[in-house]
């Protein structure tokens, strides 16, 4: 199983971390992964939260390319319906020359109803958006100049470069947490990142069969579990970190109401203030892991820092995940 870390660079204003020292601390982090034997950094996208939420993957993925030689370097995700395709594809060639060759390109849809209306998309749209960008993204990595005529979107012999070293381009994973963008990942993605459980992984490699590929499935599940040698002092010094993480998330998802389930999600975050226990006993994490490779996982990330504790505050549990997790899983 493929291993990974994500970062969001979240920096709630209390944190009493200023950001240039959050970046920097960040970084290290990262290169410290990469010693540890990681396979995946992951980066994430959003815009206009109060903590800086990292808005800018590609710019962070550079730096990334920079500061590393080995990691592949993704974006769990890039939010396409908010993004010119053809920069994206520009700014992604540039990652992969950067990295030689190391970057995987997350898209997703979106769903945080303040990022449509800033940037003035239809969200409605949001899926057309998406399957245009990505031919789109492809066409444009492609040998010389392209064409194409779509929905949103029309070019006329456009030759879009440098291309990529990836040949024909990096890999295209999706994000999905339902059945439609789940089918979309199989059919035109080369991966899924799925938030959800078992049903969406059968769902997923049931899609890909179907589309007669021969390439293999490969799906990127997210671990909450973070190992610890002492979970109860852990939860007690750091959960409350990581419940801000994920009552957040409950409000954006509720809010947007995508989901029969993000309604309960909103309701269920009004009781704010809770601590979560993410912590558990390296055994509990690789049967956790085995569990969903059973099912169908091929990758997993954990969020690799905690908003609002410094980057450091978390490698402990990356240390001692990459001295009894690893070897176990692999």
């Amino acid at each position: 199983m493929e291993l990974g870390v994500l970062y969001d660079l979240r920096n709630p204003p209390d944190s009493g971390i200023d950001n240039a020292t959050l970046y920097r601390q960040t970084l290290e982090h990262i290169e410290h992964m990469e010693e540890l034997g990681f396979d995946t950094v992951w980066l994430t996208e959003h815009h206009f939260i109060e903590d800086g939420y990292l808005p800018s993957v590609l710019t962070m993925a550079a730096a990334v390319a920079a500061r590393t030689g080995r990691v592949t370097i993704g974006t769990a995700v890039l939010l396409l319906p908010l993004h010119d395709p053809v920069r994206v594809a520009e700014d992604a060639a540039v990652v992969d020359l950067l990295s030689n060759g190391r970057l995987r390109l997350g898209l997703g849809l979106g769903y945080k109803l303040e990022e449509f209306e800033a940037f003035g998309v239809d969200r409605r749209h949001r899926a057309t958006l998406l399957e245009e960008g990505v031919a789109i993204i492809r066409a444009a990595w492609g040998d010389g100049p392209f064409t194409f005529h779509g929905r949103h979107r029309s070019y006329e012999q456009l030759d879009v470069t440098p291309k990529p070293v990836q040949r024909p381009g990096p890999q295209i994973w999706l994000a999905g947490r339902a059945p439609k963008p789940v089918e979309r990942a199989a059919r035109i993605g080369d991966g899924l990142i799925v938030v959800g459980g078992p049903d969406l992984y059968r769902e997923y490699h049931e899609a890909h069969r179907r589309t007669g590929r021969t390439d293999p499935p490969r799906l990127c599940i997210f671990a909450f579990t973070y190992p610890s040698d002492d979970p109860e002092r852990d939860a007690a010094a750091l959960g409350r970190f990581a419940a801000y993480r994920m009552e957040r998330y409950a409000q954006w998802y509720g809010t947007a109401g995508d989901l029969e389930s993000d309604r309960a999600m909103l309701q269920a975050a009004s009781g704010a203030g809770a601590v979560l226990n993410p912590f558990g006993t390296p055994q509990q994490v690789i049967d956790e892991l085995k569990a969903a490779e059973q099912a169908g996982a091929t990758a997993a990330l954990w969020f690799a820092t905690l908003p609002g504790a410094t980057p450091a505050a978390t490698i402990p549990m990356f240390e001692l995940l990459a001295r009894e997790v690893m070897p176990a899983v692999r």
